[in-house]
């Protein structure tokens, strides 16, 4: 099984203080499979779920075991109803999602992935007690306000992805507010690192950089809020581990808090990889709800949490660059970009 990065001592001992069984939805994704393997590193009583198991390429890839696999499709209530009332889970990290790449545009397949599965899980695990829901929300749920906004900021999603995303807010608000459910909220920022889809930003920008070249780039002065993916490992974790009432039903904004243009990131790129050319920009089109700044603000996850990024983005890129050489990146069977 190829692990992530070294799990720190302080992590390593907030897994272990977890309630388990824990049940990890969404498992086979990037973030998913992420905190799969470093929750597998300390914990046996640890399951992924995912739709399709045996044929998902990032379990294959990984040799995750079986053992810890499980099948469900949960648009599916009966599945999720068997699922929990077999594992009976304490701890739930809720990684599920779709739509939020340009490609899954069915909003068919939107609502039901994103808003109305994380209510069958609650209610289903409500029936045999559960210690801690942490739920994979986004920071496209601010939409038209999404430069810096902290978590009390109005909500003006822009898609269905985003309308999905804040329903499902507000759900789980009334669940940890008014049934008092060991229930948070996260809204994730720009996460890259080991296992991201091979078409995304940062992997085309490494694996080009790495031949000293560039992808095709929006435009320069376009930002986001890119944040390691150990980092945000972290915070599932920490949460968890330290539930208490005051964090139920809030939401807490999981990014860095820094700004950084896409000409800043394709400067740092040349600068690791020593690319001899200049970076040329707006070959790449926005999607239709992107906009300009996308960045957050983390005050409260720090205060409240006690939780901080502490990967910069130098040291992640070249983490990333570092995991590709490692895995052989560029010939690896599931790598659709080769």
């Amino acid at each position: 099984m190829r692990f992530p990065d070294q799990v720190e001592k302080k992590t390593r001992e907030e897994i272990k203080k977890l309630k388990g069984p824990i049940l990890v939805f969404g498992a086979g994704g990037f973030i998913g499979i992420n905190l799969l393997q470093t929750l597998l590193q300390q914990r046996k009583d640890v399951y992924g779920i995912s739709q399709n198991p045996k044929n998902n390429w990032r379990f294959i890839a990984t040799q995750i075991p079986l053992a810890h696999l499980l099948g469900c499709d949960i648009t599916e209530i009966t599945q999720v109803e068997r699922v929990i009332q077999k594992i009976k889970p304490q701890t739930i990290f809720n990684l599920a999602a779709y739509g939020s790449y340009s490609k899954q545009e069915e909003y068919k397949k939107i609502y039901p992935t994103n808003f109305n599965s994380a209510i069958d899980i609650i209610e289903i695990a409500k029936i045999y007690g559960f210690s801690a829901y942490i739920y994979s929300g986004s920071q496209s749920e601010y939409g038209l306000n999404c430069a810096g906004p902290k978590e009390q900021t109005e909500l003006s999603p822009n898609s269905h992805y985003a309308v999905s995303k804040t329903a499902a807010y507000y759900s789980l608000k009334y669940y940890g507010k008014i049934e008092k459910l060991p229930i948070i909220h996260f809204r994730l920022y720009s996460a890259y690192g080991p296992w991201e889809e091979p078409d995304r930003l940062i992997p085309m920008i490494v694996q080009k950089g790495r031949h000293k070249t560039y992808p095709p780039l929006v435009q320069p002065h376009v930002s986001r809020d890119f944040i390691y993916i150990s980092d945000i490992v972290r915070a599932f974790i920490k949460s968890a581990a330290h539930m208490k009432p005051a964090y139920y039903g809030e939401a807490f904004n999981i990014g860095t808090g820094i700004k950084t243009t896409i000409k800043e990131l394709a400067f740092k790129i040349k600068k690791i990889c020593q690319i001899p050319s200049e970076p040329t920009f707006g070959r790449m089109p926005n999607r239709s709800w992107d906009l300009t700044d996308w960045y957050g603000n983390i005050e409260k996850a720090g205060k409240d949490l006690h939780w901080q990024p502490q990967v910069s983005l130098a040291e992640g890129l070249e983490k990333t660059i570092q995991w590709q050489e490692d895995v052989g990146y560029d010939t690896a069977f599931w790598n659709w970009t080769k």
